[in-house]
């Protein structure tokens, strides 16, 4: 890990396209913006796509904005795309392998021409942006089954940074459960100061197939419902009895860490949903979707 925070380093000095790969929740986006952070780029702001979360009928816009009138709904003053807004600074292309084929070949001429042109226009425009993207996925294999074009995955490629997953460097664990100890306590008005030996070594035991992301959920839930100042094992869900202790896999699943947060949220307001939903932090429309699927 020092030695990929270095190359991080040494590649935020530079304008090259870095591609960042690493199974979920393994940091791929806080690497980006720490390279970010660290550039000459770092007074603009930081944008940050998730390729996968955009309607493929929606996303040629919304990447490269639009002309007015450019199609039926378009407002008539037109629309910036993405690409235009991080203009001088740094754009970050989260799950680039779920990107729609004539979108890659767009961003090819993107990065070759250094220009961009709108939906519905005639003229292109010059812009200056670092593009980092990120993939769970093995961008080669997508290209052999004509997924993803392998000219734009070697453009990309320039600068490669591989995250390893977190069971690889269990070192940082502790490091870790104290930075979410941290943020988690303030963000809940809760005076947490640490955790018990016993509860650390516990989650020093388990494998994280979530990595990162998971652990810091683990930590939000047990400080949501820790009701002494250091979280110990039943605050993880474990009992202090070893024969007791359920499988790591259904003590830290994302889907029953959330079941159980939804659910204690709502006993303890006593089944009120809009409270339940300002406690979660959602609106309370997700809040039905996610009781739907209970």
């Amino acid at each position: 890990m020092e030695k990929l925070k270095r190359l991080a380093l040494m590649a935020a000095q530079t304008a090259s396209t870095i591609l960042i790969t690493g199974g979920c929740g393994t940091g791929k986006e806080l690497f980006a913006q720490a390279i970010h952070n660290a550039s000459s780029r770092w007074y603009q702001p930081f944008i940050n796509i998730n390729c996968a979360a955009i309607p493929a009928e929606l996303a040629e816009s919304e990447l490269f904005g639009y002309e007015g009138g450019a199609f039926t709904g378009a407002s008539k003053h037109g629309k910036p795309g993405k690409f235009e807004l991080a203009d001088r600074s740094t754009i970050f292309l989260d799950e680039i392998g779920d990107m729609p084929l004539p979108l890659q070949s767009k961003l090819l001429r993107i990065i070759q021409e250094k220009e961009v042109m709108r939906v519905g226009g005639l003229h292109p425009k010059k812009i200056d942006v670092r593009i980092i993207a990120a993939t769970n996925q093995d961008l080669q294999k997508l290209y052999y089954e004509g997924k993803f074009r392998q000219d734009l995955y070697y453009r990309l490629k320039v600068i490669s940074l591989n995250i390893p997953p977190l069971s690889t460097h269990s070192e940082d664990i502790p490091i870790l459960v104290n930075y979410f100890i941290d943020i988690y306590s303030k963000a809940n008005n809760k005076q947490i100061k640490g955790i018990s030996k016993e509860a650390m070594n516990y989650l020093l035991s388990y494998d994280w197939p979530g990595n990162i992301r998971e652990l810091g959920n683990v930590i939000e839930r047990a400080i949501l419902f820790c009701k002494e100042k250091i979280i110990r094992l039943e605050d993880l869900g474990v009992s202090n009895n070893n024969s007791n202790i359920e499988s790591g896999a259904d003590i830290f699943s994302l889907s029953g860490i959330e079941r159980d947060t939804i659910l204690k949220a709502l006993q303890a307001t006593n089944g009120n949903k809009s409270q339940t939903a300002k406690i979660l932090g959602i609106s309370r429309s997700t809040l039905y979707k996610k009781l739907e699927l209970l």
